[in-house]
């Protein structure tokens, strides 16, 4: 069997692992990081069944037409990656630079369909009709050096969370988790790597890593259950639990996915960012694996309420208020916050401090 074929052969075998793996998760789907996971799985799924048809392209107009097709879910490999790593390892405030980054890997992804007329992310390009297969061969301009800088962040600051991570969890079956997921990231961070200097002529090396990382995810996902589907519905108010202590009580995830009873009277404010719900405290913030609504209807009893469509304010928690425009409020929290009150619950919070 020639090299060409066991390459084609990689490819069949990697978009196999990753609609397994589409399919499983969508099915599975009830956490924001199974979001950034499917989506990571979907963008890589897209870019090898691109490749596949790339290494069979038998003109330069057929294969820069796949390459543009397959740059719309490429450009966003990294980032997924990237993302899914930050929340599993439960990086705080993550909203304005996952903005900021996209928007960096959208500006990519038009540089890469407008090639023929901008020199900033390839300054030239050819079709190289020989080698393993036809192929284009390109220079690469000032942007994709930039680009390529971005991902080595990536990379780096990626791999250094998840191997702290791992180091520091303590239950071994989340401690597997980490590891597998670990060693994922690193797969494909070092065929990536390796693939700047083209050590297989003419092939992707980076293509070849997704699917050696798609192997790791795999065993993650079926033999480690790096979804949690059996700890899904364990983030509950643990009122009849603890009989002792009549003060009710969230589960929140601090540094690391750990663990947390917060009392939800040492609660300040819950804030719904993106799809993510994070409670505050004094001293610490923490990750609700809740929606918004359902953290508002059990925690009314200790007094929370809802001000606004992205904030509940425990009222006892609240130090002063003053008008803002539009009839709305600004309510000032022990930390130095001001939460907007919009002007729908205003007269909710009038009432419920009066």
């Amino acid at each position: 069997m020639s090299l060409y074929n066991i390459l084609l052969a990689i490819q069949y075998i990697s978009i196999a692992l990753m609609l397994s793996m589409c399919a499983y998760i969508s099915k599975k789907w009830s956490k924001p990081a199974h979001g950034r996971l499917f989506f990571y799985t979907i963008v890589t799924l897209v870019n090898n069944a691109g490749y596949l048809a790339l290494m069979q392209a038998q003109t330069e107009r057929e294969a820069v037409l796949i390459w543009q097709i397959i740059y719309i879910c490429r450009a966003w490999i990294p980032y997924a990656l990237f993302i899914f790593v930050l929340d599993i390892c439960s990086v705080k405030k993550r909203k304005t630079l996952a903005n900021v980054l996209a928007t960096v890997h959208v500006l990519t992804y038009v540089m890469v369909l407008t090639m023929r007329f901008n020199p900033l992310f390839y300054r030239s390009y050819t079709f190289v009709n020989s080698g393993l297969f036809p192929h284009l061969v390109f220079k690469y301009g000032i942007w994709h050096i930039l680009y390529d800088c971005l991902i080595l962040s990536y990379i780096i600051i990626g791999v250094r969370l998840l191997i702290l991570s791992t180091i520091k969890e303590q239950k071994p079956r989340k401690k597997k988790q980490f590891l597998f997921v670990t060693l994922a990231v690193i797969s494909i961070c070092s065929f990536w790597m390796s693939g700047l200097p083209h050590i297989i002529p003419d092939y992707d090396m980076k293509t070849l890593g997704y699917t050696v990382g798609a192997i790791f995810f795999f065993i993650a996902i079926f033999c480690y259950d790096i979804l949690d589907v059996k700890n899904v519905t364990e983030a509950v108010v643990e009122q009849k639990e603890e009989k002792k202590d009549n003060t009710p009580k969230i589960e929140g995830f601090g540094d690391h996915d750990s663990r947390v009873k917060i009392s939800l009277n040492e609660v300040l404010y819950f804030e719904a960012d993106a799809e993510q719900v994070f409670a505050y405290t004094n001293e610490e913030i923490y990750n609700i694996k809740m929606r918004l609504y359902q953290v508002e209807e059990i925690s009314q009893v200790a007094g929370i309420i809802r001000v606004s469509k992205s904030h509940l304010v425990n009222v006892k928690m609240i130090q002063s208020v003053r008008p803002a425009l539009n009839s709305r409020l600004y309510a000032k929290m022990p930390n130095g916050e001001e939460i907007l009150v919009s002007r729908k619950y205003a007269p909710v919070l009038k009432n419920a401090i009066a």
